[in-house]
């Protein structure tokens, strides 16, 4: 074999062992990972779906929260069976990995019991959300002074940006509300537990994140139904429909509809956080998601403007958030795009492979 011929057999191996695989969408003037795309979609579920949690406890006053996330549940694992069939659960893999499936289990039921007490509270909606978006700080110095990790400066004046925005929107909404604010952190930190749990999972297993999902449906779904018994929602549910068939608390059918669109919202949701975690980082998929507040706290102002109120400090925070969004979201574009070019060499090389066996054959 000539020289030639091995030098570009070496250069192709080369390449094949750098690929980093990953699908791609072709979205007019680029090319985004999959992951990305899934992050977009968990912006836009979850954002809608904070809305109508926020409807259906202010407008209902339906504040029944083991009711409402056992209804989530359903609607999810119905949802999951349908779509995952190939990630259905199995006895020996839920033994092999019982304390890891029952930890995650049980941050994931505090988690959301947290989240529906932060948005039954009467934080302003600027608070709560400015207070949310300290999760990115706070995965920053995990993974940064923890982990060790690399941040690009963009990355870096992103978080710094988003968080003194933050401070802005919060600014005029700051009450000595400091049991509400301990909730809002302990969800926080509850929040980067979740995220870090579900990255450790496809390391640890090797399997997707979806299969995990689908081991939480099965493990929370008794634990909430035991919930709303020993707190005696059953009991208050009762009085509470006799109430909304006398139209003091709105409609059944608007309830209905409501949880309807919560259930598949959150079932939307957690899927596509779920591939975005383990697509991306767990930061990165907290700093793209940001922008979801300022949706939500446009939106909310919208629907109530006299206990949501925008002012200009407000707007100048929400323009500096707004910044720190796009920084992170052209980053992680041109990231994608360079991933993608990178992709389409290692097609080009894989004509050498070609030459390469017609000359080892010849």
């Amino acid at each position: 074999m000539s020289n030639n011929t091995e030098n570009k057999k070496n250069d192709f191996n080369s390449v094949i062992v750098n690929k980093d695989n990953k699908t791609y969408l072709n979205l007019c003037v680029c090319h985004l990972n999959i992951g990305l795309v899934f992050v977009y979609i968990y912006i836009l579920a979850s954002s809608l779906s904070s809305i109508i949690t926020r409807i259906i406890f202010h407008t209902y006053k339906f504040k029944f929260n083991f009711t409402l996330f056992f209804f989530e549940q359903v609607i999810c694992t119905i949802i999951f069976q349908f779509f995952n069939k190939n990630n259905k659960a199995d006895l020996e893999t839920f033994l092999k990995y019982k304390f890891f499936h029952i930890s995650f289990s049980t941050v994931f039921i505090l988690e959301v019991l947290s989240v529906f007490y932060g948005h039954q509270l009467v934080i302003n909606i600027s608070m709560y959300f400015s207070l949310k978006k300290l999760t990115p700080l706070m995965l920053f110095f995990i993974d940064f002074f923890v982990g060790k990790k690399k941040l690009s400066a963009i990355t870096i004046l992103s978080i710094f940006l988003i968080v003194g925005g933050s401070i802005l929107v919060a600014k005029d909404s700051f009450t000595k509300d400091y049991l509400g604010y301990g909730i809002v952190f302990i969800s926080n930190v509850l929040t980067i537990s979740y995220s870090k749990l579900t990255e450790i999972y496809h390391k640890i297993t090797g399997f997707t994140n979806l299969k995990l999902l689908m081991y939480n449906n099965y493990l929370t779904l008794p634990v909430l139904f035991l919930g709303i018994f020993l707190t005696g929602e059953y009991k208050r549910l009762y009085e509470y429909f006799e109430s909304i068939d006398n139209g003091s608390e709105g409609t059944l059918t608007g309830l209905i509809i409501f949880l309807l669109l919560y259930g598949i919202m959150c079932s939307i949701m957690i899927s596509s956080f779920f591939v975005s975690n383990e697509k991306n980082s767990s930061l990165t998929t907290k700093l793209l998601s940001n922008s979801r507040a300022i949706f939500v706290t446009v939106v909310l102002h919208i629907i109530d403007k006299n206990k949501n109120k925008l002012n200009g400090t407000i707007m100048l925070g929400l323009v500096l958030a707004v910044l720190g969004s796009i920084l992170i979201n052209i980053e992680s574009i041109l990231k994608n795009i360079h991933s993608h070019k990178g992709d389409e060499k290692i097609k080009n090389v894989g004509k050498i492979d070609e030459e390469v066996k017609i000359q080892i054959n010849n």
